[in-house]
């Protein structure tokens, strides 16, 4: 892959961003709780960063489809930098009113709005349908090298340093990969655009709606991302604190052990090409709940940490044989804006989820959540097999390059 013009500097930019943002909400949370001592206030610094991110998906998506997707993401990488230097210089100087924090996040926030949907564009851009899941899984297994080494070096550096000068490591790699993103090749220039932003979301939801096998797949990872993840992160936690429970450390090596499987779910896609990418990935999801399972049946290390790995893997498959597939099936002068309408339906249910799933526990206990939860993943992922394109979409092959 190293030897398309253009995907050694896009690839070494994004892995130098993902380490920075696997660092950056490690030093975050504590820099928040050194200042106010307060768990509100660091959520509200969360809500800041995810809101706007919910708020201007669609526009970001219209945007990377009218305008040339190099230049967004520039745009949004040197901003980004830039709200993560400032916020770093008011830690550093002890100067971090929390309203201020919040109002940079928010632009941070915004601008990783522009820079997902343009950035779904840009591999099929510069590399050959025949080898976008390679790019893909190449992409993918950096992200998950940097899950875990960034919050292990974020852990670490925070030994030693304040808060604050690690989220400027963060500033200073978005504006290395900025550099890096620089030296893309100039990559497809759309049409200039005719039509109103409006028009241009219309359009954009028509190309999503119009697809039974993309609708149905964000729906699902929407109740993934509302169901699965709030079980995982919310009540595994709360389970590990308990009298008797793993506690933290052992709960942290549970984690862990999940960011080794999904750089092994990476390396797999290097030689497995499933001939129907969709139904395999609606299935590899499925294996999360193993994982819930464990955690509501036992409170010993080593199964729950066997059965994380397994869903690690299985969902980071997942999520690249979607990316490519949508890569490869969607116009590229509609793909920002369907990406947008993927990413709109798969995180909206996130913080709704987090937050009720936080009440549950204390109502109907840990376990109970656990169960509904392996037991909603299930029936979604058969229910989403029932549907003829999910099980029918073909993967690459030379006779459609």
């Amino acid at each position: 892959m190293l030897d398309v013009p253009g995907f050694a500097p896009y690839l070494a930019a994004r892995a130098l961003a993902m380490f920075g943002s696997t660092m950056a909400p490690v030093a975050m949370a504590f820099a928040v709780l050194d200042v106010t001592g307060s768990a509100s206030s660091l959520g509200l610094v969360l809500a800041a960063q995810t809101a706007p991110q919910i708020l201007f998906l669609l526009v970001g998506g219209a945007v990377g489809d009218r305008a040339p997707r190099r230049r967004v993401l520039l745009a949004s990488n040197l901003v980004m930098s830039l709200c993560q230097g400032g916020t770093a210089a008011l830690f550093v100087l002890g100067q971090a009113d929390l309203a201020l924090v919040m109002a940079l996040q928010a632009v941070w926030g915004t601008a990783r709005a522009f820079f997902m949907p343009a950035n779904t564009g840009v591999v099929p851009d510069l590399v050959p349908a025949e080898r976008i899941q390679d790019a893909t899984a190449l992409v993918t297994l950096s992200r998950s090298i940097a899950s875990i080494g960034g919050p292990a070096a974020a852990g670490a550096l925070l030994l030693v340093w304040n808060p604050g000068y690690v989220v400027l490591g963060d500033a200073l790699l978005f504006l290395a990969a900025t550099a890096l993103l620089a030296r893309l090749p100039r990559l497809r220039r759309p049409e200039k655009p005719t039509e109103s932003l409006r028009r241009s979301l219309a359009e954009g939801w028509r190309e999503f709606a119009s697809r039974s096998w993309v609708w149905s797949m964000v729906g699902s990872f929407g109740l993934y991302q509302g169901l699965v993840l709030p079980a995982i992160f919310v009540v595994g936690p709360v389970l590990a604190d308990q009298d008797g429970g793993m506690g933290a450390a052992a709960w942290g090596a549970v984690l862990s052990v999940r960011g080794v499987g999904s750089v092994l779910g990476g390396l797999l896609l290097f030689w497995w090409r499933p001939a129907r990418p969709l139904l395999v990935a609606t299935v590899l999801v499925a294996l999360e709940s193993l994982f819930l399972l464990a955690l509501a049946m036992t409170d010993q290390v080593a199964p729950v940490a066997a059965v994380a790995l397994a869903g690690a893997a299985g969902v980071t498959m997942a999520d690249a044989l979607w990316v490519s597939t949508m890569q490869r099936e969607i116009p590229a002068d509609a793909l920002s804006r369907v990406s947008s309408y993927d990413w709109l339906g798969s995180l909206a249910l996130n913080p709704v989820g987090m937050a009720v799933t936080g009440v549950l526990v204390g109502v109907v206990g840990p376990q109970a959540i656990l169960v509904f939860a392996v037991v909603a993943n299930l029936a979604v992922r058969g229910a989403v097999l029932l549907v003829p394109g999910v099980r029918r979409m073909p993967g690459a092959s030379p006779a459609r390059q």
